[in-house]
Protein backbone atom coordinates (compact mmCIF):
# COMPACT_ATOMS: atom_id res chain seq x y z
CA UNK A 1 0.00 0.00 0.00
CA UNK A 2 1.35 3.08 -1.15
CA UNK A 3 2.04 6.19 1.56
CA UNK A 4 2.16 9.76 2.04
CA UNK A 5 3.83 11.92 4.81
CA UNK A 6 2.14 14.62 6.41
CA UNK A 7 3.82 17.61 7.57
CA UNK A 8 3.91 15.90 11.11
CA UNK A 9 6.07 13.19 9.73
CA UNK A 10 3.06 10.53 10.28
CA UNK A 11 2.40 8.54 6.59
CA UNK A 12 -1.05 7.68 5.59
CA UNK A 13 -2.33 5.39 3.55
CA UNK A 14 -2.83 7.40 -0.02
CA UNK A 15 -5.92 4.80 -1.16
CA UNK A 16 -8.01 4.54 1.52
CA UNK A 17 -11.96 3.47 1.56
CA UNK A 18 -14.79 5.68 1.93
CA UNK A 19 -18.26 4.88 3.69
CA UNK A 20 -20.16 8.17 2.59
CA UNK A 21 -23.78 6.51 2.65
CA UNK A 22 -23.16 2.96 3.69
CA UNK A 23 -25.17 1.84 6.67
CA UNK A 24 -26.19 -1.67 8.35
CA UNK A 25 -24.65 -4.69 7.09
CA UNK A 26 -23.50 -3.75 3.79
CA UNK A 27 -21.13 -1.14 5.18
CA UNK A 28 -20.18 -3.91 8.01
CA UNK A 29 -19.09 -6.04 5.02
CA UNK A 30 -17.77 -3.75 2.84
CA UNK A 31 -15.01 -2.12 5.52
CA UNK A 32 -14.39 -5.96 6.56
CA UNK A 33 -13.31 -6.93 3.04
CA UNK A 34 -11.49 -3.75 2.24
CA UNK A 35 -9.47 -4.45 5.01
CA UNK A 36 -9.06 -8.22 3.79
CA UNK A 37 -7.93 -6.61 -0.05
CA UNK A 38 -5.39 -4.93 1.81
CA UNK A 39 -6.88 -1.13 2.20
CA UNK A 40 -5.51 -0.14 5.65
CA UNK A 41 -7.07 3.78 5.31
CA UNK A 42 -10.98 3.77 6.18
CA UNK A 43 -12.75 7.19 6.09
CA UNK A 44 -15.91 8.12 7.70
CA UNK A 45 -17.64 10.72 10.11
CA UNK A 46 -20.46 11.33 12.53
CA UNK A 47 -22.75 12.56 9.67
CA UNK A 48 -22.68 9.26 8.21
CA UNK A 49 -24.09 7.38 11.15
CA UNK A 50 -22.04 4.08 10.13
CA UNK A 51 -19.18 4.48 12.97
CA UNK A 52 -20.96 1.42 14.43
CA UNK A 53 -20.59 -0.52 11.81
CA UNK A 54 -17.64 0.72 10.54
CA UNK A 55 -15.82 -0.79 14.13
CA UNK A 56 -17.85 -4.25 13.10
CA UNK A 57 -16.20 -4.21 10.08
CA UNK A 58 -13.25 -3.29 11.18
CA UNK A 59 -13.13 -6.22 14.29
CA UNK A 60 -14.41 -8.93 11.94
CA UNK A 61 -11.35 -8.28 9.61
CA UNK A 62 -9.28 -9.04 12.57
CA UNK A 63 -6.73 -6.44 11.75
CA UNK A 64 -4.59 -5.14 14.59
CA UNK A 65 -5.43 -1.41 15.59
CA UNK A 66 -2.01 -0.17 14.85
CA UNK A 67 -2.07 -1.39 11.45
CA UNK A 68 -5.29 0.67 10.55
CA UNK A 69 -5.79 4.40 9.66
CA UNK A 70 -9.15 6.15 10.62
CA UNK A 71 -10.59 9.13 9.58
CA UNK A 72 -13.75 10.46 10.71
CA UNK A 73 -15.27 14.04 10.81
CA UNK A 74 -17.22 16.53 13.51
CA UNK A 75 -20.22 17.72 12.16
CA UNK A 76 -21.64 21.34 11.24
CA UNK A 77 -23.75 21.56 14.23
CA UNK A 78 -21.22 20.04 17.07
CA UNK A 79 -17.85 22.98 16.35
CA UNK A 80 -18.31 24.19 20.79
CA UNK A 81 -15.64 23.75 22.54
CA UNK A 82 -17.61 21.33 24.62
CA UNK A 83 -19.28 19.67 22.15
CA UNK A 84 -16.18 18.94 20.25
CA UNK A 85 -14.47 17.15 23.75
CA UNK A 86 -17.74 15.50 24.12
CA UNK A 87 -17.61 14.40 20.74
CA UNK A 88 -13.86 12.81 21.45
CA UNK A 89 -15.32 10.35 24.22
CA UNK A 90 -18.25 9.60 21.56
CA UNK A 91 -16.27 8.96 18.77
CA UNK A 92 -13.89 6.07 20.86
CA UNK A 93 -17.01 4.46 22.09
CA UNK A 94 -18.70 4.47 18.51
CA UNK A 95 -15.46 3.24 16.65
CA UNK A 96 -14.64 1.34 19.71
CA UNK A 97 -10.89 2.74 19.55
CA UNK A 98 -8.52 4.37 21.98
CA UNK A 99 -8.15 6.58 19.33
CA UNK A 100 -8.60 7.75 15.70
CA UNK A 101 -5.95 8.55 13.58
CA UNK A 102 -7.33 11.37 12.06
CA UNK A 103 -10.23 14.12 12.62
CA UNK A 104 -11.53 16.93 10.40
CA UNK A 105 -13.95 19.40 10.46
CA UNK A 106 -16.39 18.06 8.08
CA UNK A 107 -18.09 21.37 7.28
CA UNK A 108 -16.67 25.10 8.84
CA UNK A 109 -19.31 26.96 10.96
CA UNK A 110 -19.13 30.49 9.87
CA UNK A 111 -20.95 31.11 13.63
CA UNK A 112 -18.11 29.65 15.28
CA UNK A 113 -13.88 30.68 15.00
CA UNK A 114 -11.45 28.80 13.81
CA UNK A 115 -9.62 28.95 17.15
CA UNK A 116 -11.91 27.44 18.78
CA UNK A 117 -12.67 24.63 17.06
CA UNK A 118 -9.20 23.23 15.90
CA UNK A 119 -8.25 24.39 19.86
CA UNK A 120 -10.73 21.81 21.12
CA UNK A 121 -9.02 19.49 18.45
CA UNK A 122 -6.11 20.16 19.58
CA UNK A 123 -7.23 19.11 22.90
CA UNK A 124 -8.10 15.59 21.97
CA UNK A 125 -4.40 15.36 20.50
CA UNK A 126 -3.09 16.25 23.66
CA UNK A 127 -5.42 13.62 25.15
CA UNK A 128 -4.30 10.85 22.73
CA UNK A 129 -7.48 10.79 21.44
CA UNK A 130 -6.83 11.83 18.04
CA UNK A 131 -3.31 12.05 16.20
CA UNK A 132 -3.63 14.15 13.89
CA UNK A 133 -6.25 17.47 12.97
CA UNK A 134 -7.31 18.55 9.60
CA UNK A 135 -10.46 20.30 7.65
CA UNK A 136 -12.52 19.95 4.95
CA UNK A 137 -14.60 21.76 2.55
CA UNK A 138 -12.65 24.45 3.31
CA UNK A 139 -11.78 26.58 0.19
CA UNK A 140 -7.54 28.04 -0.32
CA UNK A 141 -8.99 30.96 1.69
CA UNK A 142 -10.09 30.40 4.68
CA UNK A 143 -7.38 27.79 4.99
CA UNK A 144 -4.96 30.25 5.40
CA UNK A 145 -7.14 31.44 8.23
CA UNK A 146 -7.58 27.83 9.87
CA UNK A 147 -4.04 27.03 9.74
CA UNK A 148 -2.26 29.79 11.13
CA UNK A 149 -4.84 30.24 14.27
CA UNK A 150 -4.30 26.06 15.09
CA UNK A 151 -1.98 25.35 17.46
CA UNK A 152 -1.52 21.74 15.93
CA UNK A 153 -0.30 21.16 12.43
CA UNK A 154 -3.41 20.88 10.01
CA UNK A 155 -2.68 17.65 7.48
CA UNK A 156 -5.23 17.77 5.26
CA UNK A 157 -8.04 19.63 3.60
CA UNK A 158 -10.45 16.74 2.25
CA UNK A 159 -12.57 18.43 -0.59
CA UNK A 160 -14.47 17.39 -3.63
CA UNK A 161 -11.60 16.67 -6.12
CA UNK A 162 -11.84 14.26 -9.58
CA UNK A 163 -11.63 15.06 -13.09
CA UNK A 164 -14.59 16.94 -13.70
CA UNK A 165 -13.69 19.37 -11.02
CA UNK A 166 -9.62 19.87 -10.94
CA UNK A 167 -8.95 22.71 -8.26
CA UNK A 168 -5.76 22.99 -9.30
CA UNK A 169 -5.75 26.27 -7.32
CA UNK A 170 -6.43 24.75 -4.01
CA UNK A 171 -4.37 22.15 -4.63
CA UNK A 172 -1.32 24.47 -5.07
CA UNK A 173 -2.13 26.08 -1.71
CA UNK A 174 -2.47 23.17 -0.15
CA UNK A 175 0.94 22.41 -1.80
CA UNK A 176 2.82 25.76 -0.51
CA UNK A 177 1.32 24.82 3.25
CA UNK A 178 2.33 21.21 3.07
CA UNK A 179 -1.17 20.16 3.68
CA UNK A 180 -1.98 17.20 1.70
CA UNK A 181 -5.22 17.45 -0.40
CA UNK A 182 -7.66 14.66 -0.15
CA UNK A 183 -10.26 13.81 -2.84
CA UNK A 184 -13.98 12.48 -1.57
CA UNK A 185 -16.07 11.46 -4.73
CA UNK A 186 -12.94 10.93 -7.11
CA UNK A 187 -15.23 9.14 -9.43
CA UNK A 188 -17.68 12.02 -10.13
CA UNK A 189 -20.34 9.69 -8.27
CA UNK A 190 -19.61 7.12 -11.32
CA UNK A 191 -19.42 10.09 -13.88
CA UNK A 192 -16.16 9.07 -15.11
CA UNK A 193 -17.29 5.31 -16.47
CA UNK A 194 -19.71 7.30 -18.77
CA UNK A 195 -17.47 10.21 -20.07
CA UNK A 196 -16.07 9.52 -23.91
CA UNK A 197 -12.70 11.46 -22.78
CA UNK A 198 -12.01 9.19 -19.58
CA UNK A 199 -13.18 6.27 -21.50
CA UNK A 200 -10.79 6.66 -24.46
CA UNK A 201 -7.75 7.63 -22.12
CA UNK A 202 -8.81 4.59 -20.25
CA UNK A 203 -8.75 2.07 -23.14
CA UNK A 204 -5.87 3.48 -23.98
CA UNK A 205 -3.75 2.01 -20.65
CA UNK A 206 -6.20 -1.16 -20.53
CA UNK A 207 -7.81 -0.07 -17.53
CA UNK A 208 -11.22 1.12 -16.31
CA UNK A 209 -12.02 5.29 -15.96
CA UNK A 210 -12.77 4.81 -12.47
CA UNK A 211 -8.94 2.93 -11.97
CA UNK A 212 -8.00 6.05 -14.36
CA UNK A 213 -9.61 8.86 -12.27
CA UNK A 214 -8.10 7.58 -9.21
CA UNK A 215 -4.53 6.92 -10.54
CA UNK A 216 -4.71 10.50 -12.00
CA UNK A 217 -5.44 12.15 -8.47
CA UNK A 218 -2.75 10.18 -7.02
CA UNK A 219 -0.02 11.13 -9.42
CA UNK A 220 -1.01 14.45 -7.83
CA UNK A 221 0.11 13.16 -4.18
CA UNK A 222 -3.36 13.19 -3.38
CA UNK A 223 -4.91 11.03 -0.71
CA UNK A 224 -8.16 9.53 -2.34
CA UNK A 225 -11.12 7.47 -0.61
CA UNK A 226 -13.14 6.06 -3.23
CA UNK A 227 -16.51 4.14 -1.88
CA UNK A 228 -17.42 0.60 -3.01
CA UNK A 229 -19.54 -1.96 -2.52
CA UNK A 230 -19.41 -5.60 -3.49
CA UNK A 231 -16.03 -7.50 -3.17
CA UNK A 232 -15.03 -7.17 -6.89
CA UNK A 233 -15.27 -3.46 -6.68
CA UNK A 234 -13.12 -3.03 -3.64
CA UNK A 235 -10.63 -4.76 -5.46
CA UNK A 236 -10.74 -3.09 -8.88
CA UNK A 237 -9.96 0.33 -7.26
CA UNK A 238 -6.75 -1.31 -5.32
CA UNK A 239 -5.28 -1.40 -9.07
CA UNK A 240 -4.90 2.22 -9.78
CA UNK A 241 -2.17 1.64 -6.97
CA UNK A 242 -0.32 0.16 -10.18
CA UNK A 243 -1.20 2.41 -13.25
CA UNK A 244 1.18 4.96 -13.97
CA UNK A 245 0.18 7.89 -16.30
CA UNK A 246 2.17 9.48 -18.96
CA UNK A 247 2.63 13.55 -18.55
CA UNK A 248 0.92 13.96 -21.19
CA UNK A 249 -2.22 11.97 -20.43
CA UNK A 250 -1.93 14.06 -16.61
CA UNK A 251 -2.36 16.87 -18.87
CA UNK A 252 -5.12 15.55 -20.81
CA UNK A 253 -7.00 15.10 -18.31
CA UNK A 254 -6.06 18.52 -16.31
CA UNK A 255 -7.24 20.26 -19.48
CA UNK A 256 -11.17 18.91 -19.55
CA UNK A 257 -11.87 22.33 -18.12
CA UNK A 258 -14.81 21.24 -16.18
CA UNK A 259 -15.82 22.27 -13.07
CA UNK A 260 -18.79 20.35 -12.16
CA UNK A 261 -19.82 19.91 -8.71
CA UNK A 262 -21.66 16.68 -7.01
CA UNK A 263 -22.09 17.92 -3.53
CA UNK A 264 -23.39 21.18 -2.82
CA UNK A 265 -26.22 22.75 -0.67
CA UNK A 266 -27.66 25.15 1.65
CA UNK A 267 -25.78 23.40 4.63
CA UNK A 268 -22.55 24.92 3.69
CA UNK A 269 -21.40 28.58 5.28
CA UNK A 270 -18.48 29.38 3.49
CA UNK A 271 -18.25 29.39 -0.63
CA UNK A 272 -16.82 26.42 -2.23
CA UNK A 273 -14.19 28.75 -4.03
Amino acid sequence: MKTLRFRTGVEVPQLGFGTFKLDGEACVDAVRDAIELGYRHIDTAFAYKNHREVAAGIKQSGICREDLFVTTKIPLGLQRRDQVIQFGQKLQEELETEYVDLLLIHWPNKKIAFSETLGAMGELVSRGVVRNIGISNINRHIMAEADEVSLVPLVTNQVEFHPFLYQRELLQACEEKQILVTAYSPIARGEVMTDARMTTIAERNGVSPVQLALAWAMEKGIIVIPKATGRRHIEENLIAEQITLSPEEIAEIDAFGDHKRMIDGPWKHYPLE
